[in-house]
C-alpha cells in the first residue's frame, strides 16, 4: 500500500564463503607434458590458482564464514521504488504496490 511519507532503511551486506579446491598434481602435469613441475611446488600451486580462476575446477568443499554489513541509508518511496527496479529487474513489471507489498512484508519467516 503506498504511503508516500514512509521512509525505508536499506542495509546493504556482504555475504561470505570460503572455497576450497582440490586437483591431483599429476592432472595439472598432464595438461601440459612439456613442462615438468614434479618437482616444483609453486609451479604446481600457480597451475591449480589459474584452473581455479578459469572455473575448470569443481568445489572441494565450502563453510559459510558470515555476513558483514557494509552499510545503512534511508529512503523515501520514490527511491525505494527506484533502487528494487534497479536491484530487481526481472520484476519490473510489478506495480508500484505490488513491490511496496513485498518490502512491507519484511519479516523472515523462514525459521
Amino acid at each position: 500500500m503506498s504511503n508516500p511519507k514512509e521512509r525505508y532503511v536499506v542495509v546493504t551486506t556482504v555475504s561470505q564463503f570460503r572455497q576450497r579446491y582440490a586437483v591431483p598434481v599429476s592432472e595439472l602435469q598432464a595438461l601440459n607434458p612439456d613442462i615438468d613441475i614434479s618437482a616444483d611446488p609453486a609451479k604446481q600451486i600457480e597451475w591449480a590458482k589459474d584452473n581455479v580462476t578459469c572455473e575448470d575446477v569443481k568445489e572441494f568443499s565450502q563453510k559459510w564464514i558470515g555476513e558483514q554489513i557494509i552499510d545503512g541509508m534511508i529512503l523515501d518511496e520514490e527511491r525505494i521504488v527506484n533502487l528494487f527496479d534497479r536491484d530487481n529487474d526481472y520484476l519490473k513489471e510489478w506495480t508500484r504496490n505490488q513491490k511496496l507489498d513485498f518490502i512491507a512484508d519484511w519479516k523472515d519467516t523462514s525459521e
